[in-house]
């Protein structure tokens, strides 16, 4: 899995989402709508996690806790699988094939050579644009999108038939078996096999990257949201403390240092500090003190 930057309670993670207006709009191909709620509650309530997009061979998006939140582009060179996950990303989606059958809404486009989405509860949503070169749509998939949507050869169950879903993964290379459910498995396997025989992204695709709307440029609620707690507490106590310096060093040793233990916290936590403690005649036990956050 991606690496996790924070996990947001339901009332934060629907922070995070509120800035993205096309959650308030329908798309233009079936006219759906994304539900920003069901993205927030995540499963029973459990919130969301935060993880950092980047470009990564292959990956399955894996979370049993609840929602996932992607942070940024994510350029995968292989195959993609969302099996039953809540997957908002914020940024481009870039992969060789993907296989879905969850909610996946991307706010950015998405590029796909081979998609394949499965079962109607929630779907995929695109608010960019939409490149698939084949796609296969089983027990009524919903796809939509916001953007200008390029679809190659479509497939739906539903409208064309069982059959024709048969033949179009056995173009797409596939030996279907005759239960559903060996199906299922096959096309999961045969998406995988087709990444790794193509490879890499090409360069082209690669370099996509999602470019922030104006609207979306002004993101101080949500990026409060992604701080951690600790250094949110830690700038109020520095801004508001009575306090001399001196004294302020003498708490930060005594009191603040061992809270500071998370790795991830102590270059944001040096900063804060060096910014408040700015007498020169504290400056050897500020950097004492700051040797100690390293």
């Amino acid at each position: 899995m991606l690496p996790l930057q924070r996990w947001l309670p339901p009332d934060q993670a629907a922070t995070y989402l509120r800035p993205y207006s096309e959650f308030r709009t329908r798309g233009s191909r079936i006219g759906m709508d994304v539900d920003p709620q069901v993205l927030a509650y995540g499963s029973g309530r459990s919130g969301a996690g935060v993880f950092t997009g980047g470009r990564v061979p292959s990956l399955a998006l894996e979370n049993p806790r609840g929602s996932t939140f992607i942070e940024g582009d994510l350029l995968v060179d292989g195959w993609l699988e969302n099996v039953g996950g809540l997957v908002f990303v914020r940024g481009n989606l870039v992969a060789q094939t993907l296989y879905t059958c969850g909610y996946l809404v991307v706010l950015g486009e998405l590029r796909v050579r081979r998609l394949f989405g499965e079962d109607e509860p929630y779907g995929t949503y695109i608010f960019g644009d939409a490149y698939v070169e084949s796609a296969v749509f089983s027990h009524n998939h919903p796809f939509d999108v916001w953007g200008r949507a390029e679809l190659g050869a479509v497939v739906h169950d539903e409208s064309d038939g069982h059959e024709a879903l048969r033949q179009r993964l056995v173009t797409w290379g596939m030996s279907p078996g005759p239960r559903w459910e060996d199906i299922q498995d096959d096309v999961r396997a045969g998406l995988r096999t087709l990444a790794e025989r193509w490879g890499p992204l090409s360069e082209e695709w690669a370099a996509r990257r999602y470019t922030l709307k104006p609207e979306e440029t002004t993101e101080a609620e949500r990026l409060q949201v992604l701080r951690p707690p600790i250094l949110t507490e830690l700038e109020e106590w520095l801004r508001s403390t009575e306090l001399t310096q001196r004294q302020q060093l003498e708490e930060l040793r005594a009191r603040w240092l061992p809270r500071l233990g998370d790795a991830a916290v102590r270059p944001e936590a040096a900063r804060l500090i060096r910014k408040a403690i700015n007498s020169k005649k504290l400056a050897g036990e500020r950097d004492a003190l700051l040797k100690a956050l390293e």
